[in-house]
């Protein structure tokens, strides 16, 4: 490994062009070593970027080469980033060349881990069996807006008692490709496309910084999930015609809302309340914590990263966090593992993504099946 780490991409679709490597830039060490991609000529396009931006000088792979990308001696560690359809088939390719003997110092995955409970384990069997350091590429819990609201909330609200109820939302216009589109492909709709950023958010909010765990068990899960707007007549129609895909005949859910209840260390009742759809109407994603409440009105805040002009509540604020324009802060945010891993302690690994993948494969049963899941039962349903 030399100096810089150099991460190896597998896919250089939409949050690969846009999020990842434009925050190669805002890392230390850290350039971009190799790219693969099923369409090489769409690899090279983004490679010449990358040697244009100064984010790297990356070798290019094409279909089916995966293992020629974690063989690559620049490549220190792996970034998959490709449709969630493919992430087995990509992590077996890349555990095998390692256990041939390529050298790799770890591999991030971007989310969802996999688009059910059975892909999950797989994925987390596979990598935890190799003894290849791994991380899960969720944003939420690193922005600096709610790491310093997490502080706030548990340095200074502490003595009032910890944080018991936490609301987030996270929604969009839509994805951007048509297989994202297909519940089949892409594993659901909004609810697993949105709720892990929301519920991510939650979880990190209401986690006891000094509990190895957070001093959370989760309890129950509930959810209720609906398609509001793209099989309506018109915007089917726009999905048909920019995406050949019919939402009239073949729907995922374009709305969700899911409640999670966890028991604090003391047996007290603690809620994570999350939001998340594909209807918002304006560009780019609308991320709030709409409100975290402790004992006390010491520990009420909220973060809205369209208006930084809410800050983090009367009672909490300090200074408040600037909202830079930027989706390369929070491409930054998941890219930031790259540090993590070449020391070897990553940050957020696989295995607490299954327990959050359990969550949402709780959630949409519930969303469809309208009845309420047990976390544990459901965990003993898929082990």
């Amino acid at each position: 490994m030399t100096e810089s780490f150099g991460i190896g991409v597998v896919s250089c679709g939409f949050i690969t062009r846009e999020m990842h490597l434009p925050s190669v830039a805002y890392l230390p060490d850290v350039h971009v070593a190799g790219i693969q991609n099923r369409t090489k000529a769409n690899a090279e396009e983004v490679a010449e970027t990358c040697r244009e931006e100064g984010w790297g000088d990356p070798s290019v792979y094409g279909e089916d080469q995966v293992a020629a990308l974690v063989e690559d001696p620049a490549v220190d560690g792996l970034w998959v980033t490709s449709p969630n359809f493919t992430r087995v088939d990509v992590t077996d390719a890349a555990v095998d060349a390692v256990e041939d003997g390529a050298d790799l110092q770890g591999i991030a995955m971007e989310k969802p881990i996999a688009r059910n409970m059975e892909e999950a384990h797989h994925i987390a069997d596979r990598l935890r069996d190799a003894g290849i350091p791994n991380a899960y590429l969720e944003n939420w819990p690193y922005e600096p807006d709610i790491a310093k609201l997490r502080d706030l909330l548990w340095q200074r609200g502490g003595d009032a008692g910890r944080p018991y109820i936490a609301r987030s939302q996270a929604e969009h216009g839509g994805p951007h490709s048509a297989w994202f589109w297909d519940g089949e492909l892409q594993g659901g709709g909004a609810l697993t496309d949105m709720l892990c950023h929301a519920l991510a958010g939650n979880h990190v909010l209401l986690s006891d910084p000094e509990s190895e765990d957070g001093g959370l068990e989760p309890v129950s899960v509930s959810a209720d999930t609906e398609t509001l707007k793209w099989a309506r007549e018109d915007y089917a129609e726009q999905l048909r015609e920019e995406h050949g895909v019919d939402y009239e005949e073949n729907p995922a859910d374009d709305y969700a809302r899911a409640t999670v209840r966890y028991e604090g260390e003391d047996g007290e009742p603690l809620v994570s309340e999350a939001t998340g759809s594909w209807c918002y109407v304006g560009s780019g994603v609308r991320r709030s914590i709409e409100r975290v409440e402790g004992r006390g009105p010491e520990s009420a805040a909220m973060v809205d990263r369209l208006r930084p002009d809410r800050g983090l509540g009367d009672h909490l604020r300090d200074d408040a966090v600037p909202t830079e324009p930027g989706h390369r802060r929070t491409g930054a945010a998941r890219t930031g593992h790259a540090g993590h891993l070449q020391r070897g302690h990553p940050r957020h690994r696989a295995q607490p993504d299954v327990r959050r993948s359990r969550h949402l494969r709780a959630a949409s049963d519930h969303g469809r099946l309208r009845r309420p899941r047990g976390v544990r039962q459901l965990a003993a349903e898929h082990r």
